[in-house]
């Protein structure tokens, strides 16, 4: 199969064809802001899709290579695709990857959505729970 010459990254296709099914809030999960949404993923569809591609041995480095996979991905990934979303603010979306990095790893979705929900309970005024697990708990 001839390289992808458009330059047009994998995931890009998989967003294409999943988008019209997202369920993007009117409001920041965290803070009710309506201005500047984004959408966040607790996994890195980008890392998911590599993982998956790799594991089942599919050459998704072509256009026609990914078009050929990319519902199999989706459906095979609806969690992660559609339920495992929020839809959070500029602010705190930057503020989650300044502390997960710019793709987290895949291993970080149940600590991004711990850290998500510490940040709602500090805007709504209440006291979260002592994260005693993690060194860095004072820091969420």
């Amino acid at each position: 199969m001839a390289k992808n010459t458009n330059h047009r990254i994998p995931i890009k296709w998989v967003r294409d064809r999943a988008k019209a099914a997202y369920e993007k809030q009117s409001f920041c999960y965290i803070c009710n802001t309506t201005n500047d949404l984004e959408l966040h993923h607790l996994s890195s569809l980008t890392l998911l899709l590599n993982k998956w591609s790799a594991a089942k041995n599919y050459d998704i480095s072509t256009d026609e290579g990914i078009l050929a996979v990319r519902d199999e991905f989706i459906e095979e990934h609806r969690k992660e695709i559609y339920d495992d979303v929020y839809t959070l603010c500029n602010k705190h979306h930057i503020s989650l990857h300044g502390i997960y990095g710019k793709s987290p790893e895949l291993t970080t979705a149940s600590r991004q959505k711990t850290w998500i929900e510490k940040q709602k309970a500090k805007a709504e005024g209440k006291i979260p729970e002592k994260d005693s697990l993690s060194l860095f708990g004072k820091f969420l």
